[in-house]
């Protein structure tokens, strides 16, 4: 997988961990909210947005651990992309930063002690 390819998946799974986030946020949170028999239930809400994400990276074969190893895409790496999107944007931007690091540099610094003139 190339090196755009790559970001392009990242970005993407981003993008489906904020919309799950943010959905059942908004569709389940607000009746949690709104409905005083659901208040006990607002714990679920993590569920349901890890079940959201998982149907996601099957629906959209999002495989983020296939980056890591630069190999097909499967089944299990749907489920725990799945599981990282369902966590929300922030858990996929620290996973993206731990674990796949691009092979690629867009620019380097100068090195200062070579500029010094002494």
């Amino acid at each position: 997988m190339s090196v755009q390819e790559s970001l392009r998946l990242m970005a993407f799974a981003l993008a489906l961990a904020f919309l799950a986030e943010s959905m059942v946020e908004y569709i389940f949170g607000q009746a949690v909210d709104h409905i005083p028999a659901l208040g006990k239930l607002r714990w679920a809400l993590m569920y349901v947005a890890l079940g959201a994400g998982v149907g996601l990276a099957f629906f959209y074969q999002v495989d983020l651990l296939a980056l890591i190893q630069d190999e097909p895409s499967t089944a299990v790496g749907f489920a725990m992309s799945g599981l990282v999107i369902g966590r929300g944007a922030n858990f996929v931007h620290d996973f993206i930063s731990r674990y796949i690091k691009p092979d690629f540099q867009v620019f380097e610094l100068p090195d200062i002690d070579e500029q010094r003139v002494g």
